[in-house]
């Protein structure tokens, strides 16, 4: 039988700059700065770049104080990103329409981070709370899974349910189905994917645990239909030593993530908002 499950799927992107610095700095300076007498790392025309310079810059790309080669790609990001403004004033276009919306929105971007991660912030889980959360969730710890999908991406608005499931129900591959788009010149393609239950949700984790190979999840948003056939499944649980630095980690975002958004909606229950363009409007807005 095939099951079926709509949600939507969001992904972000990191950027990490690379590249080579091309002007070292003076011994001193980076003997000084070794030995931790000084908080700078390096200078770029005359301008200092510190320890709290880089630790920000690693935050912000993701990456692990643990990681040897954090601090080269933070401190190339740092001054990749100064050259190519620098550049732009020179220009002129810092004082372009554009930038200047750019750079105000990007101000109210930080201050609004700040702001979360400070109100937001949640309290440090207790053991109990850990192990609890472990319980709770055995698909991500003792019951881990591998899976492996087909997976067809197609139009969303060709997508139907009640015409094309028997195609791709319980059926090993999309054979059938790609026929029929091939028949009726819809485009598509078929991917492998290859994913670990943790890496959902934990809606779609308990979901997956009660499915098979050949069981089937549909994906969609407002452009793309994904259909994700399992073909495979591998036992993979985490080993006992991790489960509790994982569940930590993951206790505190889902608790940052539910902090967050009541914060957001008491904010927006004390403001006056009105919608004027229908089609950007929240769906709840629009309801009312």
């Amino acid at each position: 039988m095939c099951r079926i499950r709509t949600v939507v799927l969001i992904s972000a992107g990191l950027f990490m700059a690379g590249g080579s610095m091309s002007t070292p700095a003076r011994a001193m300076d980076r003997e000084r700065a070794s030995s931790g007498k000084t908080q700078i790392v390096a200078k770029l025309n005359g301008r200092e770049i510190t320890i709290s310079d880089l630790r920000s810059e690693m935050a912000r790309l993701g990456l692990s104080a643990n990681d040897p080669a954090a601090e080269p790609l933070a401190l190339n990001s740092i001054v990749h990103r100064a050259l190519l403004a620098d550049s732009a004033r020179e220009a002129g276009l810092h004082r372009q329409p554009e930038a200047l919306r750019q750079m105000a929105r990007a101000q109210e971007q930080a201050l609004a981070d700040i702001y979360l991660a400070t109100t937001a912030q949640p309290p440090e889980p207790t053991r109990e709370e850990i192990d609890d959360f472990i319980a709770e969730n055995p698909e991500a710890f003792d019951q881990r899974r591998i899976y492996t999908f087909s997976v067809l991406t197609m139009p969303a608005s060709l997508f139907s349910e009640d015409e094309l499931t028997p195609l791709f129900d319980d059926s090993a591959d999309f054979k059938a189905l790609a026929d029929k788009l091939d028949r009726d010149r819809v485009d598509y393609e078929i991917t492998p994917a290859v994913q670990p239950s943790d890496a959902f949700p934990s809606t779609i984790r308990k979901q997956l645990a009660a499915y098979r190979t050949r069981d089937n999840i549909v994906i969609q948003s407002d452009k793309k239909a994904q259909i994700m056939k399992i073909t495979a499944i591998k036992d993979a649980p985490l080993k006992r030593a991790d489960a509790p630095v994982i569940a930590r980690r993951a206790l505190l975002a889902t608790t940052a993530s539910a902090r967050a958004e009541s914060l957001i909606s008491s904010l927006k229950k004390k403001s006056s908002i009105a919608y004027y363009r229908k089609s950007a409007a929240p769906s709840e807005a629009t309801e009312k």
